[in-house]
């Protein structure tokens, strides 16, 4: 005769996922061995613990799963958090969290399990999505997403912000003089100079070919302005063997609150067209 009690020990023990059972009092009660094992602790360092504090202050009161919610309204939540180890270290879990009733009393069963391969993937996918391959900057997708908040940030903050545009000077001679790969190399070394001389919290994108945008974020006309004159001296003295004398030419526009973001786009490129025209290698202000 088959002894039930035993056997659904048995299959809670070995399950593939961690397993932890959480009493009316907020204290665990039960963990399996795939829960110790995903948390790198032991069983007595995890029962009569009470849950909030030991592991998952993601039940708090207030938040969208909190214990309240599940005992009160028998909900089932099911999302993905940030754990810790006993190490110290931490793993994605993808959780499970359903109420049940047993003898009159109220449990909450959470079952979880690493999907912190999965999250890596998808950050290395998404990272992927949003940088120029070549450069190593924001693509012009990931930038144009940008303007678009910081547009939001000024009519809600008016929090000022300005854009500078970019472009090589003679770019295609280099080209077409010493071969694309040391085109590569030049585009390369003047984004690296570009991230090197504006704040962490700037956006620096290859806007397309030799064409840069930096969105410059909490900047003033006159700051950004000096940002532009120190990005295009810097450049100027940007050693590219075989390459000498390697120039750019830069369009600066603010947000004034008015028209859209592809309009400030719009009048740094005119700003930068006029730049062209006066002999490149000089910053022009819109």
């Amino acid at each position: 005769m088959i002894d039930w009690c035993k056997l659904s020990h048995s299959i809670l023990e070995n399950m593939g996922s961690g397993l932890i059972i959480i009493s009316e009092e907020r204290t665990i009660v039960y963990a399996n061995k795939k829960a110790c094992e995903l948390l790198k602790k032991q069983k007595e360092d995890l029962i009569g613990r009470n849950a909030r504090s030991t592991l998952f202050a993601l039940f708090s009161e207030g938040s969208s799963c909190s214990y309240e919610a599940l005992v009160q309204e028998g909900k089932v939540c099911e999302f993905d958090a940030l754990l810790n180890r006993g190490d110290g270290e931490t793993f994605f879990a993808h959780i499970f969290a359903t109420l049940i009733r047993h003898e009159g009393r109220a449990y909450v069963l959470v079952n979880f399990y690493d999907i912190t391969p999965q999250k890596e993937l998808e950050k290395r996918l998404y990272q992927a999505a949003i940088t120029d391959p070549l450069t190593g900057l924001y693509n012009r997708r990931f930038a144009d997403e940008m303007l678009e908040q910081e547009k939001l940030a000024y009519k809600r903050y008016q929090t000022p912000f300005c854009i500078l545009l970019i472009d090589l000077d003679n770019f295609k001679i280099i080209n077409d003089v010493y071969g694309h790969d040391v085109g590569d190399k030049v585009l390369v070394a003047v984004a690296n100079v570009l991230k090197r001389n504006v704040r962490e919290s700037d956006i620096v994108a290859r806007w397309g070919g030799e064409e840069f945008l930096i969105l410059l974020r909490r900047i003033e006309l006159e700051d950004a302005i000096k940002v532009a004159e120190k990005i295009r001296n810097a450049i100027c003295q940007l050693k590219v063997p075989p390459v000498e004398g390697i120039t750019a030419s830069i369009g600066v526009s603010c947000y004034s609150g008015e028209g859209d973001v592809y309009n400030l786009v719009r009048k740094a490129d005119l700003a930068l067209y006029q730049a062209k025209a006066q002999g490149k290698n000089c910053v022009i202000l819109f």
